[in-house]
């Protein structure tokens, strides 16, 4: 009975290992996914920036746009008055304004 006794004592350590083994495995764990949620949230939160910084870039870049096209469409139009009819802009003098 002497070798039983031995055998269970081993058997109790071993448990005790794999007890210890898988606390450390899961405590490892939770530092990981911690520091990985961490680095996600900081991640996200700079994209989310980026996003909205292109998004005020486009709404710009839109808005120049359609300046640009009201500009570039009035002279358009008083080169084309100027070229095909001989047209030209009055003088202040020869404008009359009715109010």
């Amino acid at each position: 009975m002497s070798r039983m006794n031995t055998s269970t004592k081993k058997i109790g350590c071993e448990s005790n290992i794999s007890f210890l083994m898988l606390i450390a495995f899961c405590l490892i764990f939770l530092i990981v996914s911690l520091f990985m949620r961490s680095a996600y949230n900081e991640l996200r939160e700079e994209y989310i920036e980026e996003l909205r910084r292109e998004k005020e870039i486009i709404d710009t870049n839109n808005a120049l746009k359609m300046e640009l096209s009201a500009i570039t469409n009035a002279r358009y139009l008083e080169f084309k008055a100027r070229e095909r009819l001989g047209m030209k802009k009055p003088r202040e003098e020869e404008v009359l304004v009715l109010r």
